[in-house]
Formats: C-alpha cells, structure tokens, sequence
C-alpha cells in the first residue's frame, strides 16, 4: 500500500483505537498469560494502547511493552499515571530492551511486518530475550478468514457509518485493508497491511530460531481446538529441549 509505514496504522487509529475495539474485551488473555509468567516478567510486542499490559500489571505482573506508534504509546501512558508497564518505542527487529523474559506476547503484531526476513527476524530476536523456560505466546489471524477481497459493513447506526474495504495478494501474502468510518458528513481512513502466515510457515520460522510449538488452540482459554475455520490461533512455543 503506498505511503504505508510500520507504524502508520497505530499512528492513525491511536485516538479511537480503544472504542472501534471496545467489544473485545483481555481477561482470558490476561489469564493465561499471568500464569505462564508464574511471577516472572512479560514482554509484550506490539503493546498499543495497553489493553492487555495494562491488566497484566495491575494483577502484579512485571510488564515491558514495545510499540513502533509513539501515538499508541501516549494512550497507553495516560491510562497509565502511575507507570505500571514500562513502555518502549521501537520496532521489533530492533527490539531496544535489556534482558531476558518468562513470556513474550505477539498479539497479531507479528503480522504487521512487511515480510518472511523482518518476520523471521523479529522471531530470533525473541529467542535472544526468552529466559531458558520461557514461552512464547502469538495470536495469529488465520489466512483463511482473511483472503477474500470486497467492502463490509462492521457497524451501521443513524449516526455513524464503518466499513472494512478488503484486498488480498496471494503471491506475496499481503493483505491490504481500509477500515473507513464515516461520522457527521466526514471520512476517516484507518488503513491496514499485513503479512498473513500459515501455522506451516509459523512453525518453521519459530525452529529456525530454535523455538518448537508445545501449544496451539482456536481461543485463550485452550478449550477450543484451531480449526479450519478458527478466525485466529494462540500457539505456545518453548526453546528446543526445554
């Protein structure tokens, strides 16, 4: 998508990002996620606006939160006077933080890098950080649910109108989206572009940084099963051998 940067997507949607997503709500996230930390310290990649930091170190975890959208870092820094997650800009190749974590959590954020190389990277880079029983935490979209092209209507009312135009590139595995909300006669555009994976791809990308799935399931709370046509996945990884 021209004129589409790594961080254009926080950037842009930074200032309504938690009430287009209001319905979705972390606590089985969170959860999950505090005891796989079992009081150890959390890395989140792609911390936006802190919707699930946020809860995380209110429960006493110990949490750092990268994010490439200094927009998205302001949010999350005035919900948070007291300064519960550390947060860090940079991207995820980068990574500009010191030592080692129980949990790194990629919620849909790994996506957002261009390509196979910044994805694989960026799982290396994780290892690096990851203690020795440490466990790599990911939701994923499932390409699947995510490959037709075409214009939907996710929300209608007398005031307000939003609409999710669609496009997707088979060759390069790009998905391109503009969530475009129309309220009191003007336009916004929230555009969007991904990378999409298959658990395959995954996997392989995740051994070659010598991680190995021990976990995968269709929701947070691991009683569904990843199915065909899950919209999205949590899988586990742990180092080889751990």
């Amino acid at each position: 998508m021209q004129g589409y940067r790594q961080s254009t997507y926080g950037d842009r949607l930074a200032d309504i990002y938690d009430q287009v997503h209001h319905a979705w709500t972390p606590v089985d996230t969170v959860e999950t996620v505090a005891a796989l930390a079992d009081g150890g310290p959390v890395l989140e990649l792609g911390v936006g606006t802190g919707r699930v930091a946020l809860p995380l170190a209110r429960a006493g975890v110990k949490v750092t939160g990268v994010d490439v959208s200094e927009p998205m870092l302001a949010q999350l820094r005035e919900k948070d006077p007291e300064g519960l997650v550390q947060t860090v800009l940079g991207d995820f190749i980068d990574m500009p933080v010191d030592g080692t974590f129980k949990v790194v959590l990629i919620v849909n954020s790994l996506l957002q890098l261009a390509g196979a190389d910044t994805q694989r990277l960026c799982l290396q880079r994780v290892a690096e950080h990851l203690t020795p029983d440490g466990v790599l935490v990911l939701e994923e979209a499932n390409p699947a649910v995510f490959t037709n092209p075409g214009l939907e209507v996710l929300r209608m009312t007398s005031d307000e109108l939003h609409l999710l135009a669609q496009q997707y590139d088979p060759v390069h595995q790009h998905y391109f989206a503009q969530h475009v909300i129309i309220r009191g006669g003007e336009a916004r555009l929230n555009p969007m572009t991904l990378r999409l994976t298959s658990t395959c791809e995954l996997d392989l990308m995740c051994e070659s940084a010598g991680l190995v799935l021990a976990e995968r399931w269709g929701d947070w709370a691991r009683s569904r099963p990843y199915l065909a046509d899950s919209r999205s996945h949590v899988s586990f990884y742990r180092r080889a051998g751990a």
